[in-house]
């Protein structure tokens, strides 16, 4: 294993340096960083910022706000958590928690706290969730990066989140805060960094590792990336369109889908898909496929099969896509 130390809490620069290491570095070895941001909202892949966030207490309270190349939920981060990367060199392209969680479950246990894997992607110390993970793949390399929340100020993070209805109707639970739980709750005498520290000796115990520090020339890429990328206005928040009719559901094991759209003269005008599910699908291949189509079940459901073909969505078959833009109740 590689351990790259990161003291940057700058997630602009954290991300790009992510995206670098997956698409131009290219290390044979695996790859471990553990680092932290000022307070900060992530947004998945396929989600809408304007529905995920709420953007004035956002702008009043200075949060940055990015988008991950990701799919999943959003998180709120701060100094009082910890983002972990592991980045690996493999061939196939379905999503996989299980390296990641297992390295990070195992390094937690070490240390003296009991956490588990629950659901798709989650971590959960007495059934309450401390963290929760992502994943995407370049050529020849997968990343699994996930959130740890320590003495994170979960107050700010209720407030900044808006958690769609319905999923916290099929989670049952009210709220964001009701689900997540600070692990200083699990060892209260210490500080975030001593968690850090604690954390990061037990993943480097675990096997041998060298040390990799940036040099000026990586420092300099990770930076236009960051400017023509991550802290891309355009990438973070996409282009605001107005649909005429939307369709919504979390399917257990999936997640939330939403397929947006217009009709013209019963065919498909525009088309947005999003959620927080996970999959390597390109969204704007995906919608391109659609529109123009005449807006006939079996036609629609043809071309969103042969989409997920190229790209499945994790959890999320071709027909439930499908039923989002047919079901009368949720249209």
């Amino acid at each position: 294993m590689i351990y790259l130390p990161v003291t940057s809490t700058d997630v602009y620069h954290n991300f790009a340096l992510e995206y670098y290491l997956m698409s131009e570095k290219h290390f044979k070895e695996p790859v471990f960083m553990l680092w932290s941001t000022t307070p900060t909202v992530m947004l998945g892949k396929y989600q809408d910022a304007a529905a995920e966030l709420n953007l004035d207490y956002i702008k009043k309270h200075g949060v940055h706000v990015v988008r991950r190349y990701s799919g999943g939920g959003t998180i709120y981060t701060d100094q009082g958590g910890y983002q972990f990367t592991l980045i690996y060199p493999d061939e196939h392209s379905e999503i996989d928690f299980s390296a990641g969680l297992t390295l990070i479950k195992a390094a937690l246990n070490q240390i003296g706290i009991k956490a588990e894997t629950d659901s798709r992607n989650d971590l959960v110390v007495a059934g309450r969730k401390v963290s929760g993970s992502a994943q995407y793949v370049t050529p020849g390399y997968k990343l699994h990066h996930g959130s740890l929340l320590f003495d994170s100020d979960l107050d700010t993070m209720a407030h900044a989140l808006r958690v769609d209805p319905v999923k916290l109707k099929a989670k049952r639970i009210a709220s964001v805060h009701q689900r997540t739980v600070n692990l200083k709750e699990q060892q209260p005498i210490w500080s975030a960094s001593e968690f850090r520290e604690r954390l990061l000796e037990a993943v480097l115990a675990a096997g041998q590792y060298q040390k990799y520090q940036l040099t000026d020339q990586d420092e300099d890429r990770i930076s236009a990336i960051a400017t023509q990328r991550f802290a891309n206005p355009d990438f973070i928040y996409g282009q605001g369109n107005r649909f005429e009719h939307t369709g919504k559901r979390y399917f257990k094991g999936g997640g939330l889908a939403q397929i947006s759209y217009t009709l013209s003269n019963h065919q498909l005008k525009d088309v947005r898909l999003s959620g927080d599910f996970f999959s390597n699908l390109d969204r704007d291949s995906f919608e391109a496929a659609l529109i123009g189509a005449v807006f006939d079940q079996k036609t629609i459901s043809r071309i969103i099969k042969n989409q997920l073909d190229i790209a499945p969505i994790m959890g999320i078959s071709a027909d439930q896509l499908t039923s989002l833009l047919f079901s009368s109740e949720l249209n």
